[in-house]
């Protein structure tokens, strides 16, 4: 961890020292408040741990943070924790690109691609990553996937490109085959509105897995972004294709819709956009989980 207090830390001392009507909250009372034990209350203001991500909407709730106070608390910790107990883990973005791949952000797709390709090098041609069908989704939706660093070697991405309605209907049927997609059956979220994102992969490298909070974080970011345009997720897919795959899908929040025609092993998930207030996504961001109530009434 790096010098000083954290952002959260200090936030949370400042709360107790003020928000009580007749003087300091004391520890065992906000433990209260947030659900957590007051063991956990101590490491927070120590400075020895960050509340969890699913936990996070009761700052808003019990203490009246702002989604801006939160979310700086998390990226402040996210930066002193990704200093020493993550190591050298970043996004990929601009600086990136152009110290390991030259400038060239194409590059930096082919290597994502060849990452996905790795990671699942024995699914059929049918579901496998191909440069072919990706690469020119990639090029024209560089917001709609992202990429975690460690060094100059990718370790972890989620891809969410938006499907049109007759690919949305070969999804929930268990008929989507990757192969047959192009970027011209893509939907573009130009105008407001609602939309049907479909991630081809979600990959994190054995080893990697404290990798998952930033990885988690970016892909909210992005749904933030969206909701900021009015643009909308009324349902989210993806094919699960081992048990790990399937298990991130239940951590997600999604539901089984059913099995894959190609084999009966991969397997449906959605995550509708009703459910997105309650999923791990809604948790961690008041304003999404906020925007998604008001825009599906749940």
């Amino acid at each position: 961890m790096t010098d000083g207090c954290s952002l959260f830390a200090t936030k949370l001392r400042a709360w107790r020292a003020h928000a009580g009507a007749h003087g300091r909250v004391t520890q065992e009372t906000l433990a209260d408040m947030l659900g957590v034990s007051v063991d956990a209350i101590g490491k927070y203001e120590r400075s020895l741990s960050f509340i969890r991500g699913d936990l996070e909407h009761r700052l808003a709730e019990a203490l009246g943070w702002s989604h801006d106070e939160i979310v700086a608390c998390r990226e402040d910790w996210e930066a002193r924790r990704g200093a020493q107990v993550r190591g050298a883990y970043r996004l990929l973005d601009d600086e990136v690109v152009d110290a390991v791949y030259n400038g060239s952000w194409r590059d930096a797709a082919l290597a994502s691609i060849a990452l996905a390709i790795e990671e699942f090098d024995a699914l059929p041609e049918e579901l496998a990553a191909n440069e072919r069908v990706f690469l020119p989704i990639y090029d024209a939706f560089r917001d709609h996937w992202a990429v975690v660093m460690r060094g100059d070697r990718m370790v972890a991405k989620w891809t969410l490109p938006f499907l049109n309605a007759e690919d949305e209907e070969l999804f929930r049927t268990g008929r989507l085959i990757e192969a047959d997609l192009s970027l011209e059956r893509m939907r573009r979220p130009i105008l407001p509105g609602t939309y049907f994102g479909y991630s081809p992969a979600v990959v994190i490298r054995r080893g990697h897995e404290a990798v998952g909070p930033l990885l988690l974080s970016s892909f909210v970011s992005f749904l933030e972004t969206l909701a900021r345009r009015e643009v909308f997720l009324h349902g989210m897919g993806s094919i699960s294709v081992s048990l790990g795959g399937a298990q991130i899908c239940r951590d997600l929040g999604m539901t089984r819709l059913g099995t894959h025609c190609l084999d009966p092993g991969y397997e449906l998930w959605e995550l509708p956009g009703s459910a997105i207030p309650t999923s791990i996504f809604g948790r961690r961001s008041p304003f999404l989980r906020r925007c998604y109530r008001d825009v599906f009434g749940n």
